[in-house]
């Protein structure tokens, strides 16, 4: 295989879901191209990015993809009952990647950005937020989440904002919308007024 992973290039995932910081996503392998991709992640301990499909689908021919996704690492693995390879992802950072390119085997790559976590600027910033607090509280509480068993750092705006941010019953679209966002106020602003709709 050519090379995947390198300081500043990553193996691209185009997937229609949007994966935040600190949140997990399960995942069942079957296309022999990300076979062998995370069979090299395992044996190299190295990552890849998740990243939203613009066009194009999941299985087949090289989707196009936004520029924003976050590099994951895989925490667990495991030959499932169909016979397919399971893996559980979980979500690092953001990155921007740029120059994406596909493989013979139609493996994208692209070289990537890392960037930075938005800045809390008042270190009572989770005071500001019990409304988002409470929201994400309850979501916590439906049976399906709960079986996730979620880590949420209560303490980090950031991190209330992240988990929020996957679990609210938003299509793909609003979702990579609010991943792009860089500013903590404007992602607190953006989540209040989905949230809003949601409750109409």
């Amino acid at each position: 295989m050519s090379l995947i992973h390198s300081d500043n290039r990553s193996a691209l995932f185009p997937l229609n879901t949007v994966l935040f910081p600190g949140c997990r996503l399960p995942l069942q392998i079957f296309e022999q191209r990300y076979l062998r991709l995370i069979k090299t992640c395992i044996r190299d301990n190295h990552g890849f990015v998740v990243i939203l499909i613009s066009a194009g689908k999941e299985v087949g021919d090289t989707p196009e993809t936004y520029s924003i996704g976050t590099y994951v690492d895989i925490v667990d693995w495991e030959m499932l009952d169909n016979g397919l390879f399971g893996v559980t992802i979980e979500a690092r950072h953001r990155v921007r990647v740029s120059s994406p390119c596909a493989q013979d085997d139609g493996l994208m790559t692209g070289e990537i950005e890392m960037l930075p976590t938005p800045e809390e600027e008042n270190i009572d910033s989770v005071n500001r937020i019990p409304d988002l607090i409470d929201t994400l509280r309850q979501l916590e509480q439906h049976p399906y989440i709960e079986k996730q068993a979620m880590e949420i750092d209560y303490t980090s705006a950031q991190d209330v904002c992240d988990k929020l941010s996957q679990l609210l019953p938003a299509e793909p679209l609003v979702k990579q919308s609010l991943l792009e966002i860089n500013n903590l106020e404007e992602k607190i602003d953006r989540l209040r007024d989905l949230i809003n709709r949601i409750q109409r």
